[in-house]
């Protein structure tokens, strides 16, 4: 569903019901899309897909998030004596 700005402003009861049925909402302005609303997740969805995102290297042996970006951003060299 496309809605205008203007329309938004008069016709809010719309994007709600939309977003009740399930569906996203795009909001243009001029012809150019501002955002897309999309309707919330409840938690148990959210947790499942955050868990399968973050579970996809689980085979590569990396225990966790910080560790990894921790390893990743020390750089090329771990002391002075490798210059």
């Amino acid at each position: 569903m496309q809605l205008t700005a203007s329309q938004l402003q008069s016709n809010h009861k719309v994007l709600i019901d939309a977003l009740k049925r399930g569906g996203t909402v795009e909001i243009t302005y001029h012809g150019q899309t501002l955002g897309i609303v999309h309707p919330a997740v409840n938690s148990k969805q959210q947790e499942a897909a955050i868990n399968e995102f973050f579970g996809m290297h689980r085979d590569l042996g990396i225990s966790g998030v910080e560790e990894e970006l921790r390893n990743i951003r020390k750089g090329r060299r771990s002391s002075l004596s490798d210059l």
